[in-house]
C-alpha cells in the first residue's frame, strides 16, 4: 500500500563521508519522537489521542528525508470520522511543529520571556480546530512539552557545524533549523504540579563524543549504542577544564563519573522523560584516539 500523504517533513542535509555516519540517524531519531510527543501534547489540549505514523521516504547522497503523518488512535464521543477529525486538526499540529521549532532558535534570554507566549500559542492552534464546542480548551501538558523541545534539541546538539536541518510542510516555506541553539528547554519552562519527579544515583562510564564549550548545555555522550546527553555540574572539573588544567581530551575518551538519574512521571504514572546530571568527574580514560577537543579562548 502507498503511504499516507505526509502533513510535514524534515530534511538533514550532510556531506558525504564527513563525521560520525551515526549522528545523522541518531538526530533523525531524536526529532521523531519530539514531533510525535509535541502532537500528543497539542493534540491532549483537545482531549484527542493520535498516533503518530512515520515514514521514511528517501535517502539520497548527501541527505536524508522523512516524512510525517499523524492518524487517529481513538476517535471522540460525537462520532467524528477519522478523516473530519484528521481535516480538523492536522493544521495545527504543522503549525505547532514551526512555532516549536522557531522557539527553540531563539537566544536563551529571549526564549524565556516568550515562554508563556509559547504555550499560549500551542494552544491557541489546537483551539482553530474547532472540536470542543463550548471552547474549554485545556492548557498544553507542560512536561509533555518539555520532553519534546527537550528531544528536538538534541536532535540539534547531534548534528554538526556542516550539517543543514530544514522544515518542509504544503503551505509553509522551507524553514532552515538554526543548529547554533542548543540550550535546556527544562531550565526555563517549569513543571507543573501533576508531575512527580524521582532520583536515583549510580556511578557509569561515558564515552565522550561533543563537550559543551560555551558551559550552559550538555555534553553529548555515547554509552554503548545510544547517544546521551548530560549536563555537568561538577564545578571544579569544569573549572579546571576552561581553564585548560585538564590533559587534552579526545573524542572517544572515556568519563568515568557519579550521577544523578532523574526520572519524570506525568498524572498516570507515565514516565516521560529522563534526565542525566554529571555530580562528579572520577577521571578521564583515555580512548584509541580522534579527534581533538579544542577548547575556545
Amino acid at each position: 500500500m502507498p503511504p499516507p500523504p505526509a502533513d510535514f517533513s524534515f530534511r538533514i542535509v550532510f556531506k558525504k563521508g564527513q563525521g560520525d555516519p551515526r549522528r545523522i540517524f541518531d538526530a533523525a531519531s531524536e526529532l521523531i519522537d519530539g514531533f510525535e510527543q509535541l502532537d500528543q501534547a497539542v493534540a491532549g489540549s483537545v482531549d484527542v489521542r493520535l498516533q503518530p505514523v512515520t515514514v521514511l521516504d528517501d535517502i539520497k547522497a548527501g541527505s536524508i528525508r522523512v516524512l510525517l503523518s499523524s492518524l487517529l488512535k481513538k476517535i471522540d464521543d460525537e462520532g467524528l470520522r477519522q478523516g473530519e477529525m484528521k481535516k480538523a486538526i492536522g493544521p495545527a499540529l504543522v503549525d505547532a511543529k514551526y512555532a516549536a521549532i522557531g522557539w527553540l532558535d531563539k537566544d536563551q534570554e529571549t526564549a524565556t520571556k516568550d515562554a508563556i507566549e509559547l504555550r499560549d500559542t500551542l494552544r491557541q492552534l489546537a483551539a482553530t480546530s474547532d472540536l470542543r464546542h463550548l471552547g474549554d480548551y485545556a492548557p498544553v501538558h507542560e512536561a509533555k512539552l518539555v520532553a519534546s523541545l527537550s528531544s528536538l534539541q538534541e536532535a540539534k546538539r547531534l548534528l554538526g557545524p556542516k550539517d543543514r536541518l530544514m522544515l518542509e510542510a504544503p503551505g509553509h516555506k522551507t524553514y532552515d533549523v538554526d543548529l547554533t541553539k542548543t540550550w535546556d528547554p527544562s531550565e526555563i519552562i517549569q513543571l507543573d504540579k501533576t508531575t512527580t519527579e524521582k532520583h536515583s544515583e549510580g556511578e557509569i562510564i561515558l564515552t565522550i563524543r561533543k563537550p559543551d564549550m560555551v558551559g550552559n548545555s550538555k555534553w553529548q555522550f555515547a554509552r554503548g549504542k545510544f547517544p546521551v546527553f548530560a549536563k555537568i555540574t561538577d564545578e571544579d572539573w569544569l573549572s579546571k577544564f576552561h581553564d585548560r588544567k585538564v590533559k587534552g581530551l579526545h573524542s572517544g575518551d572515556a568519563m568515568r563519573c557519579r550521577v544523578r538519574f532523574i526520572y519524570i512521571f506525568d498524572d498516570k504514572g507515565t514516565m516521560i522523560e529522563e534526565q542525566i546530571e554529571i555530580t562528579k568527574v572520577i577521571e578521564i580514560i583515555e580512548g584509541s584516539g580522534g579527534e581533538q577537543l579544542s577548547i575556545p579562548v
